[in-house]
C-alpha cells in the first residue's frame, strides 16, 4: 500500500510517499519559502523520485493540526483536490504526534512544541512504547513558562517552537531539557504517513465533510469578530 503524507501545518512543510513501512521519497519546503508556493512542486518531486504516478497512491494522510491556520487550510485544499481527482481515501493525523514520532527511538518522554504565536506553544507529550507513541498529555496551547513547571524529568523536545523558545526552555529546565538531534531522517509528512499506515484499515475516510482541522484555539480573525460583536 502506498500512502502519501502531507504536512502544511508546520513552517517546514513536507510531502512524503510511504509503501509498506518504507519511505520511498520525501521533500521539504526550502528555507524562507511559503508552503503554498511549493506544495505542487514537492508533490511532483516525491512522485518522480519514487518513480510513481498519482494513480499508484492508495490513499492520503494530512496533518490536521494544531499548527498554522493558513497552512492547515492550504493542506486541506490540496487534500480535497487529490481525493476528488483520485477517489482515494484519506486519514487525518495529529501534527504534534507526527512531530514527536520524528524523535524516536527515545527512552525519555518526548515533548513536541510548535510556535503558536501570542507567546504560547502548541504542545503535547508522548512516550515511546514498542516503537509506537503513547500520549501523556492532550494537545493544548500553553505559555512556555507554564510548560516548564510541568516537566519533572529529562524530556526530549522537538519542533519549531524551539527556534523561538529553545533558549528559555534550556535555561529553565537545565538537565531536564534534551533537544532532539539535528538532521533527523524523517520529515513530519513521512512520520504522518507512518502513523496513517497503522490506522488506514479502520480509520480511512472518503467523505470530505469529515476533514475537520484541529485549531486548538480561535484564529485572530475569529477573536476580532467576537470582539466586534459585543
Amino acid at each position: 500500500m502506498k500512502i502519501m503524507g502531507i504536512d502544511s501545518s508546520t513552517p517546514q512543510g513536507s510531502v512524503a510517499l510511504l509503501e509498506n513501512g518504507q519511505i520511498l521519497a520525501q521533500a521539504e519546503v526550502g528555507n524562507n519559502s511559503a508552503f503554498s508556493n511549493q506544495i505542487l512542486k514537492l508533490l511532483d518531486t516525491v512522485l518522480n523520485e519514487s518513480k510513481s504516478r498519482l494513480g499508484d497512491v492508495h490513499g492520503f494522510c494530512l496533518t490536521a493540526g494544531p499548527g498554522s491556520f493558513t497552512g492547515l487550510r492550504v493542506g486541506a485544499s490540496l487534500l480535497k483536490g487529490l481525493v476528488l481527482a483520485t477517489s482515494k481515501p484519506f486519514v487525518k493525523i495529529d501534527t504534534l504526534e507526527a512531530t514527536a514520532l520524528r524523535a524516536i527511538p527515545s527512552s525519555n518522554n518526548i515533548c513536541a512544541v510548535l510556535d503558536a504565536k501570542k507567546q504560547e506553544l502548541y504542545t503535547a507529550t508522548f512516550r515511546e512504547h514498542n516503537g509506537a507513541l503513547k500520549r501523556l498529555t492532550p494537545d493544548r496551547a500553553i505559555a512556555p513558562e507554564d510548560l516548564c513547571q510541568e516537566i519533572k524529568e529529562p524530556t526530549v523536545f522537538i519542533g519549531n517552537g524551539l527556534d523561538t523558545y529553545g533558549d528559555l526552555l534550556a535555561s529553565r529546565l537545565k538537565d531536564f531539557f534534551l533537544p532532539a538531534p539535528q538532521n533527523l531522517p524523517f520529515t513530519v509528512a513521512g512520520c504522518a504517513a507512518r502513523l496513517a499506515e497503522a490506522h488506514f484499515g479502520d480509520e480511512k475516510l472518503f467523505d470530505l465533510n469529515e476533514l475537520t482541522l484541529k485549531y486548538v484555539r480561535r484564529s485572530e480573525a475569529e477573536i476580532n469578530n467576537l470582539k466586534g460583536g459585543h
